[in-house]
């Protein structure tokens, strides 16, 4: 069978690890490189090669990811950290073509309107979608008249955050003044509520930005990571995410996360990427770490997959690494030790 080497970046999260269980998961041979710049990492034990590298701002980072890709003979990328999107969606036509790989990501512009939260709510209005009202956090005028229309509670997040870090359910205008002095750059948004309410929609978009798989699924939350979840299938919520994600340009993977009250879908929050639940739907039947080799390497049609009806359960994991400590894992003097706790072929 072929062998098909890839890279991984950011194989330390969550993402990065649930892409390795779908990859492993499909009928295709691959060989997996990991990367990330903790060498603590447990992701480092579910490959077969793997190397510490510098944060992605750093002067290094596109030599030593490039001197990896020669190395290794990588014919894909699985782009994983929200802080590497903009370098690799830049880099990407130079990088393709220079190595002859391919990257998964998005173009700059779906990346930047997507990743910044105040630009994604601007989006939803201008495409007549519904949204949360949102306003910044130093607009008094805006706070006014976002305080009259909804009351308290309200939301703040920073613009660009991620994984739910700096986000605050707000009770009074005092709070407002605290949470904008701690963060910078901040948010209050519209509380849709009802936490029973919240879903994650991930879109797999060919090269015509034109949406071609979906999967919706109904989710439970814990400490703002998805914990529990169960297949949700209806045609016109499904439609509606859809349309977002071509008015958007998708080009591969995007996540949308949102609630629904009073009948009408609330996106609150758009990743322009694969997500933390990469590692959950292919159990469903949905293996968006599959489809986009298939399509944006190998050239074949993205199809919707049949979805198995069901519900995902997560839970913790270890890995044991004999004869190590914490300083030679870090010099590099002791190796990961390595498993395949997924399910392999």
């Amino acid at each position: 069978m072929q062998q098909h080497r890839v890279l991984i970046t950011a194989v330390g999260g969550n993402i990065g690890q649930g892409i390795v269980k779908a990859l492993r998961a499909t009928k295709r041979n691959f060989y997996i490189v990991g990367i990330d710049m903790e060498p603590l990492s447990a992701g480092f034990s579910l490959v077969e090669s793997y190397y510490v590298t510098p944060r992605t701002g750093a002067p290094s980072f596109k030599v030593e990811i490039e001197k990896i890709i020669k190395k290794e003979m990588i014919e894909a990328i699985y782009v994983c950290s929200p802080t590497e999107l903009e370098f690799f969606s830049n880099y990407k036509e130079e990088m393709e073509n220079k190595n002859d790989m391919t990257i998964f990501v998005n173009p700059i512009e779906v990346v930047r309107v997507a990743s910044d939260k105040l630009r994604t709510v601007d989006f939803l209005k201008g495409k007549n979608f519904d949204y949360p009202k949102t306003v910044i956090a130093t607009d008094e005028g805006g706070l006014r008249e976002l305080i009259s229309l909804y009351g308290f509670p309200l939301i703040a997040k920073p613009r660009k955050g991620f994984t739910s870090k700096n986000v605050f359910i707000i009770n009074s205008y005092e709070e407002i003044i605290a949470s904008r002095t701690l963060v910078n750059d901040l948010i209050i948004q519209r509380y849709i509520p009802d936490s029973m309410s919240e879903y994650t929609a991930s879109v797999v978009s060919g090269r015509d930005k034109k949406a071609k798989a979906t999967i919706i699924l109904h989710r439970i939350l814990n400490q703002g990571t998805t914990y529990r979840t169960e297949l949700f299938q209806e045609h016109m919520i499904t439609k509606q995410i859809i349309d977002i994600a071509n008015e958007l340009g998708v080009v591969g993977v995007c996540n949308l996360q949102f609630k629904i009250f009073e009948g009408k879908v609330y996106v609150f929050e758009i990743n322009p990427r694969f997500s933390g639940t990469v590692g959950i739907r292919y159990l469903y039947g949905f293996n968006d770490a599959e489809m986009v080799f298939d399509h944006f390497r190998l050239g074949l049609d993205i199809k919707q997959p049949q979805l198995k009806q069901g519900v995902v359960l997560r839970y913790w994991n270890e890995i044991y690494i004999s004869g190590a400590t914490f300083e030679t894992l870090h010099s590099g003097k002791a190796l990961h030790t390595r498993i395949h706790p997924f399910p392999v072929k």
